[in-house]
């Protein structure tokens, strides 16, 4: 077998070995995976390795770590492995052990510790798939200290959507809030609110989103006297760049949409303003012609439930020390 890093022409290849290792729960697309790891600033060409085996590539992990000025996200998010993928016909071979102890020995000589087990930036999980016991079993067994649930919810009927009673209340309550995506000229104003408001990944994925030519439609603000009070971004088949919740879109029926992440200044909570918002802005991807839609990385299962989403996938967060194990 061969190891070699995991590069750019190597895409098609590991597209294939995705698909045909989780693409029935996660099925991969090639834009996908070169916007979260090639085209993310993070990526780690020297730590990403490729095995293959008769010219065909049996397993991947690919590796990310703090190298750019990402000066919004916490001090101690410095090291991540984005995935870690291995064969069927090759798994219990030592494959995936190998791959993941020169990962963590790699990140190591970076400082990069703890090392997240996704919730990467660009990620394709925020932690671990429930669905993939085996996966989390074998991660546990290798040390990885297991945290929190978080979850992905979906609502496949956005078709009919409608503000439910609590939101229309909310509205009510609020009759000079105003709800609507970014208009020309705004750009400034939503990056200073959010780097006030929500000064971590959130601030920074805006900073990305819009200086990458994402589309200002796509970012729904709250409006008070003229003032920002609260953000949310959407997307569909329309944007230009991927977000987590429309990753899995093929598992869908029809145009799939996605909200998140969504958020109110700290001033102006306790309103019903988020509910509002929320609503707001699923009303708008109905009106864009969206059928399905996913909110991602969340535990706020009954907040969104009011608007019709339940649990789809789970996962656990999960992370493991630098430099060796596995």
């Amino acid at each position: 077998m061969q190891n070699q890093p995991l590069t750019l022409d190597l895409l098609p290849q590991a597209v294939d070995l995705w698909n045909r290792t989780l693409g029935d729960l996660f099925p991969m697309r090639p834009e996908l995976m070169a916007s979260n790891l090639w085209n993310e600033p993070s990526f780690d060409p020297e730590g990403s390795r490729a095995i293959l085996a008769g010219g065909r590539m049996v397993a991947l992990v690919a590796v990310k770590r703090r190298q750019h000025p990402m000066h919004t996200l916490p001090a101690d998010q410095q090291g991540w492995i984005s995935a870690l993928v291995v064969d069927p016909a090759f798994q219990g071979k030592g494959v995936g052990s190998a791959l993941l102890r020169d990962a963590l020995t790699h990140l190591g000589r970076y400082a990069a510790e703890p090392v997240a087990l996704g919730s990467d930036p660009g990620h394709f999980f925020p932690g671990i798939p429930l669905d993939c016991r085996r996966a989390l079993d074998w991660f546990a067994r290798r040390g990885a200290q297991l945290g929190a649930l978080e979850c992905d919810l979906a609502n496949t009927e956005m078709a009919t959507y409608e503000h439910p009673e609590a939101a229309r209340r909310a509205f009510a309550r609020e009759p000079g809030i105003i709800y609507r995506p970014m208009a020309p000229g705004e750009e400034e104003a939503a990056l200073a609110f959010m780097r006030r408001a929500f000064p971590g990944r959130w601030a920074w994925e805006l900073e990305r989103h819009l200086a990458g030519g994402g589309l200002r439609e796509d970012v729904m603000l709250a409006l008070e006297n003229s003032a920002i009070v609260g953000f949310a971004r959407i997307a569909g088949p329309w944007s230009r760049h991927f977000s987590p919740g429309i990753y899995w879109a093929p598992r869908f029926q029809g145009p799939h949409g996605s909200l998140g992440p969504i958020g109110v200044a700290p001033e102006a909570r306790g309103r019903g303003i988020g509910l509002a918002l929320l609503s707001a802005s699923l009303a708008e991807l109905r009106d864009r012609g969206v059928r399905s839609a996913v909110i991602d990385w969340t535990q706020l299962v009954r907040f969104y439930g009011i608007a019709g989403f339940r649990p789809w996938m789970w996962y656990v967060r999960a992370t493991m020390p630098a430099g060796g194990g596995g």
